[in-house]
């Protein structure tokens, strides 16, 4: 399923080959016959999403690192498993400059809190001004006083989940489907109801927004400020979402779920595990793509929410490496 924004979804069972310098994308029957092929043009992808399962050789995997082409795979329950990203003379992310100062920020424990208390303040405002959207009253003053008084990152992330807590407990407030989208409590792996599918899923797809546009920066997403990189491979685009996801997920959840564009016939159950059906997913990434392909007004220009995220980063990165002054982005 091809989209305007050179992100590609596999949904079906098949097979990607390479052939002629370009991706071929062939859809296998029930009998694991192929019944159709697509090509995907290699210029015209930066990203692919895999929810099936799909066959692929190693010299596809290495043509896709060449043209720098990042592959996320799904679990057959649509649970994020890893990401297949470039690690060639192509890539990006070279600076050894850059990756120095992005360690030696970490380790100053001064300049690491403030950059992930400006990640956290950000993430707070854009989740209060949701609320303030549709018209449910949240007092930020004390989460914001609580954030400036913490000392460290665990005290800083002591905060940040305190208030989400009551910040998901302000969607019961804003969805009015409470019958099928009732929030309770969070859960993840794996989601225990309709709603923490809903998120969980969304939430993915800002993370590897993410981690896409970080990669054409020469920051390297291993090393994160908020998240501790410790035994996960990849922590920088963690930082980033938090700002990202109550700006174009939570949103993407509100309008869908009060529009009826997704409701509790879009869900199936397999081996006890909520998954969305393949029209939910194809319904959900129209939006998202939609979104993310939106151009706003920053900073005197027209970007899209790609290119602001990527901004972000370089912004960011500016602070790590110039010590310029950092302001997570707020969508007012």
């Amino acid at each position: 399923m091809q989209k305007n924004d050179r992100t590609h979804f596999i949904l079906n069972p098949g097979r990607l080959r390479r052939q002629d310098n370009n991706i071929y994308f062939d859809k296998y029957d029930d009998e694991m016959s192929v019944v159709a092929t697509k090509i995907l043009p290699i210029n015209a992808v930066d990203e692919i999403y895999i929810l099936a399962k799909v066959d692929m050789d190693s010299y596809t995997m290495a043509f896709l690192a060449d043209n720098n082409v990042l592959l996320h795979i799904f679990s057959p329950y649509q649970s994020f498993r890893g990401n297949f990203f470039p690690n060639t003379s192509n890539s990006v992310n070279k600076s050894g400059f850059v990756l120095l100062q992005q360690l030696r920020s970490f380790d100053d424990e001064i300049k690491r809190s403030y950059i992930a208390k400006e990640i956290t303040r950000a993430h707070i405002l854009n989740d209060a001004l949701n609320c303030k959207k549709y018209g449910v009253k949240f007092d930020t003053a004390p989460h914001i006083s609580a954030l400036e008084a913490a000392k460290t990152i665990p005290e800083i992330m002591a905060v940040e989940g305190s208030f989400q807590k009551l910040y998901y407990e302000k969607w019961n407030e804003i969805i009015t489907d409470q019958k099928s989208f009732k929030f309770t409590v969070r859960s993840k792996r794996p989601p225990a109801d309709k709603i923490n599918s809903f998120i969980s899923y969304v939430n993915t797809r800002i993370y590897n927004v993410c981690l896409s546009e970080i990669y054409k920066t020469e920051l390297d997403p291993r090393i994160g400020f908020l998240h501790e990189p410790n035994y996960r491979s990849l922590s920088l685009h963690l930082d980033l979402a938090e700002i990202f996801k109550p700006i174009l997920g939570d949103t993407l959840i509100f309008s869908m779920l009060n529009k009826k564009e997704i409701t509790a016939k879009d869900f199936e159950t397999n081996a006890g595990r909520i998954k969305f059906t393949n029209e939910a997913v194809q319904k959900i990434e129209m939006k998202m793509i939609s979104k993310l392909t939106d151009q706003i007004e920053a900073g005197g220009q027209k970007l899209t929410w790609r290119q602001i995220i990527r901004r972000e980063a370089n912004r960011l990165k500016k602070c790590i490496c110039e010590n310029a002054p950092y302001e997570g982005f707020v969508y007012q």
